[in-house]
């Protein structure tokens, strides 16, 4: 069983759906009825959130459980919400809609294998989008990570289920992989796992979507719209046209 596969009952505990990074996806997308895809979407809670606002919301994740896990809950709230198992490289191929918005958040873009995947992915964006669709993607800020040598992330904490959830970061420089290990600990159990993750700087992020025809591009340090910094962000929101 995979990792996001056993953690996917609590995925909902570790990773709940923010006020700041719906309002952040509202704003690029403007008024609903809007096309939005979600990519990467974990159980759903943003894709919930903003079908229950009005938006024509795709959910998409590689993970079996995951998507059980967000079918079962549009189930019970009579969402409509076009739910589909499957890789972001290959969603032009799986899908045949144009969309006003699409977002990639939670770092779930550095499980990519590659710079060529990265391109790869943004290619197959821009054929989802409408003529003048907006991309969201949020990251760590790996130029942060790798210049301060930065070994772990907050641990994130559900005092009302006793739930903790460690993040230790290890980077290989011949490699140029980081070795994400995760602890959780819940129900009395401890469940580890260790994955590599491509650490994208900024500037090579931004290049690679000039490459793939996008423009505009803006760069933020939070959902909350704050000037990025390289040194001192801790994560990397970008939007391209």
């Amino acid at each position: 069983m995979g990792f996001y596969e056993e953690i996917s009952k609590y995925y909902d505990y570790i990773f709940p759906v923010g006020k700041e990074q719906v309002n952040f996806i509202m704003g690029k997308a403007g008024n609903p009825p809007k096309m939005i895809l979600d990519v990467a979407c974990g159980t759903g809670g943003y894709s919930i959130e903003l079908a229950r606002r009005g938006y024509r919301v795709t959910a998409v994740d590689l993970d079996r459980r995951m998507v059980e896990e967000l079918r079962n809950k549009v189930l019970d709230n009579t969402l409509d919400i076009n739910v589909i198992q499957g890789n972001m490289l290959e969603l032009d191929k799986k899908l045949d809609a144009k969309y006003d918005l699409v977002f990639c958040i939670g770092n779930s873009l550095v499980h990519l294998d590659g710079e060529n995947e990265v391109e790869e992915f943004l290619r197959v964006m821009k054929n989802l989008l409408n003529e003048n669709g907006k991309l969201v993607i949020q990251i760590i800020n790996y130029d942060r990570v790798i210049a301060k040598d930065v070994r772990s992330l907050p641990t994130i904490e559900n005092k009302d289920i006793g739930l903790t959830f460690k993040r230790n970061y290890r980077y290989d420089q011949v490699l140029h992989k980081i070795f994400f290990k995760t602890i959780l600990e819940v129900d009395g159990n401890e469940i580890e796992n260790e994955i590599p993750l491509l650490p994208i700087f900024a500037d090579d992020i931004v290049k690679m979507l000039g490459k793939a025809g996008f423009t505009g591009i803006q760069l933020y340090g939070d959902f909350k719209e704050s000037p990025f910094d390289k040194n001192n962000s801790y994560a990397l929101v970008l939007v391209a046209s």
